[in-house]
């Protein structure tokens, strides 16, 4: 029996996908499941030969991480299916998935941004698996916002990599120095307490954003934003950034005054990759950082982390602060598995996304659960909040009521779901940084925004 996921209207089936796919590429991508011809001669098989054994397919499963962290993933797959050959191709960045598609190059298996998911699936570069044999089962226990994530127009399109939300931390051996015995809930007050730190001589910018320039979307700039409730975008896909007075040029505006006016956040993190804006926070140079839920994880190892004491909690995480409070928005995201709906072998692919970003044969969530133990990756099913295994590493090294509360008001990105999202992104990204090296203005920057969204809106449309 065939499930199918409704995420809405105009479903389009696997195997109508398929055959579109196969008319409009003249690839008969169907042939290769039909059966075999009967013999048409009086000759035995013995008579004729016994046929060569088939071989067994080859997957390239394609993704931006480093080979050591999918090794495992791959062994334990082909353990389990021993009919099936597998290997993991690095790639140097996210846009280098792009050129494989392009080109046709052989990659059946991607791990995708939901930057890039609208846009693939709008090219037909990736297929729906809504349909697929227990699917369903898988789509029951997901959290809804990651569900949505993963789909678009009816169709659900990828299984789970790992979701998470961005926050800041803060070194609490640093700030109980300073005399504050708990961290800020507001940007006014980490605007204060940062002055106070560098007033002290304790450190000369105790902030630190992941905010260089970069393909990938940067966390921070959503979650600053979304922690003081605000959008680039209302719920009609409307530009609302440019209004005078937006949350957006207000945090744009923030930024500007941390790094212009307070002095309290280095412009050199402008330029900075992110893993050096977190050496800086390891080795307790500053007490502020901006990261990811899951590098509390790395944070606390001592063997990662020259600040970090083993057995203690020096690095914690925060509810994100706001300009209203703490804790009222933060940006997650779901980082998901596709099938390029030109791989050779459609059945095998499948099988290894399933098993990547689903279950393995004894019904476990097997890939998810060994992410979380290895690198504290979050996960988008639902039953595992509770499982002992999880529950027991996140007491390690966080605080699992804290990651509860910021995950309940935690949203994705509005606007995902436009084919021209990611380019729009980075260059969002560019404005910011104009504004924040003065030579725009905060108000100047939204409004260059909202004009290149509505820019691409008109491209795309028209073309």
């Amino acid at each position: 029996m065939s499930h199918r996921t409704h995420l809405g209207t105009h479903l389009v089936t696997r195997r109508e996908f398929l055959r579109l796919s196969a008319v409009a590429s003249g690839i008969g991508l169907l042939t290769a499941c039909a059966p075999a011809t009967a013999p048409t001669t009086g000759s035995t098989q013995a008579e004729a030969g016994a046929a060569p054994a088939a071989a067994n397919p080859t997957l390239v499963f394609t993704g931006w991480n480093a080979v050591e962290w999918y090794d495992p993933v791959i062994q334990e797959f082909v353990k389990e299916n021993p009919d099936i050959d597998a290997s993991y191709r690095m790639l140097s960045d996210y846009k280098q998935q792009i050129t494989l598609l392009a080109a046709g190059e052989q990659c059946d298996v991607l791990v995708t941004r939901d930057d890039d998911r609208a846009g693939f699936s709008s090219a037909g570069f990736i297929r729906p698996v809504g349909d697929e044999e227990g699917v369903q089962a898988l789509v029951d226990d997901m959290y809804p916002g990651n569900l949505a994530a993963m789909g678009s127009e009816g169709d659900l399109f990828g299984l789970p990599y790992y979701t998470d939300f961005h926050t800041f931390m803060y070194n609490a051996n640093l700030l109980e120095q300073a005399g504050f015995d708990a961290p800020p809930e507001t940007l006014g007050e980490l605007a204060d307490m940062c002055v106070a730190i560098k007033s002290q001589g304790m450190s000369d910018y105790p902030l630190g954003m992941w905010i260089n320039q970069e393909s990938n979307f940067k966390e921070i700039m959503y979650s600053l934003v979304y922690g003081s409730q605000g959008d680039w975008i209302d719920d009609n896909s409307e530009p609302i950034c440019d209004q005078p007075g937006s949350v957006v040029e207000e945090i744009v505006a923030w930024t500007v005054a941390a790094i212009n006016d307070l002095e309290i956040m280095d412009r050199a993190n402008l330029e900075m990759a992110d893993a050096d804006s977190d050496l800086i926070f390891q080795a307790g140079n500053s007490v502020f950082q901006s990261a990811n839920r899951y590098d509390l994880r790395r944070f606390n190892d001592p063997e990662q982390t020259p600040a970090a004491v083993a057995g203690e909690k020096v690095f914690r995480a925060m509810l994100m602060p706001g300009f209203e409070g703490a804790g009222l928005g933060a940006v997650t995201w779901t980082r998901q598995y596709t099938v390029n709906a030109t791989a050779a072998d459609q059945e095998a692919a499948f099988r290894l996304q399933y098993f990547a970003g689903g279950k393995n044969a004894a019904g476990e969530y097997w890939t998810a659960k060994q992410w979380h133990s290895r690198f504290g990756l979050g996960f988008a099913y639902q039953s595992l909040a509770t499982d002992p295994d999880i529950v027991e590493g996140e007491n390690a090294w966080g605080d699992p009521e804290l990651f509860a509360k910021q995950k309940a008001t935690a949203v994705p990105r509005k606007g995902l779901d436009a084919p021209w999202y990611s380019e729009w992104d980075n260059l969002m990204q560019a404005e910011w940084h104009k504004a924040m090296l003065g030579q725009i203005s905060p108000s100047e920057a939204t409004k260059a925004m909202a004009d290149k969204w509505r820019e691409l809106r008109t491209s795309y449309e028209s073309s």
